[in-house]
């Protein structure tokens, strides 16, 4: 069972590249909160700070003004164990220096307090076999995460952070490699842990899914600009456009907004040319 997600605020952030103090900015100042039930996507163009901003808000990014704080609290006042109790964080990419089974890398995450230790002789726990089941991981319990494919490896990388039972899931990039039909099963995932009172950041850059999964919306502008708000009022096609620098329409398909992208430029920022 879900834990209610705690308020999560951003407060005047202003963040630079590689979180240097002489390092471009890549967006700010901007404030916003995330709270229970909301499904926040990060959308912009490469290298506008997506990942850095997951990072800063899982307290591993060098803030260079604001602040983030966490139910009333900044993430330095939270203790390291207390701060992974309530938000697990997955990054874009990830390493894996040394063999592990799927089994083992998701029997770790779901037992965060007790390390590798034993960690082979504790048994499939029900809810580690359940989440593998969902991601249809089971058949590749005992494979080598080394050996996997990229949207094999994705899925156990979305696997791990389910395990970690936060009420915060931030996720950057979490759908890369992953094939149409595990695409959507992502997005029901995400959706299922907001229905149950936890909140979802996440980086997408496919606009498609990035609607369907969203209730609200950051878009950076990749020139210093962030815009922060209600899904609907953020992630309007023309806006959407001038940000990426190509044409976009919104079309209705099946009863859900579809983006649909031409071959006709648009000057970022000032409208179609």
């Amino acid at each position: 069972m879900t834990t209610t997600a705690e308020p999560l605020d951003v407060a005047a952030l202003r963040l630079r590249a590689g979180g240097r103090p002489t390092g471009r900015v890549l967006f700010g100042p901007l404030d916003l909160r995330v709270q229970a039930g909301q499904r926040w996507v990060v959308v912009g163009p490469n290298g506008a700070g997506k990942s850095s901003f997951l990072a800063a808000l899982a307290g591993v990014f060098s803030m260079s003004e604001g602040r983030v704080s966490l139910a009333g609290r900044t993430l330095a006042e939270w203790p390291p164990a207390e701060l992974a109790a309530q938000r697990a964080w997955s990054p874009q990419f990830w390493s894996d220096p040394f063999p592990a089974t799927v089994r083992e890398t998701a029997t770790l995450a779901h037992r965060r307090d007790r390390g590798w230790r034993n960690i082979a002789s504790l048994g499939d726990s029900p809810e580690v076999v359940a989440v593998l089941d969902r991601l249809g991981l089971r058949a590749l319990a005992d494979a080598d995460v080394q050996t996997l494919s990229g949207g094999e490896r994705q899925r156990v990388a979305i696997a791990t952070v389910l395990l970690q039972e936060a009420p915060i899931l931030m996720l950057d990039e979490p759908a890369s490699h992953l094939d149409l039909a595990h695409q959507r099963l992502l997005v029901d995932l995400l959706l299922e842990h907001a229905e149950a009172g936890g909140a979802v950041v996440a980086s997408l850059h496919d606009l498609n899914l990035a609607w369907d999964l969203a209730s609200h919306c950051m878009l950076l502008d990749g020139a210093g600009g962030a815009l922060a708000g209600r899904r609907d009022e953020v992630m309007a096609a023309e806006r959407l456009g001038a940000v990426f620098g190509v044409s976009i329409d919104a079309v209705e398909v099946g009863g859900s907004r579809r983006f649909v992208v031409s071959s006709e430029r648009v000057s970022p920022r000032t409208g179609r040319t």
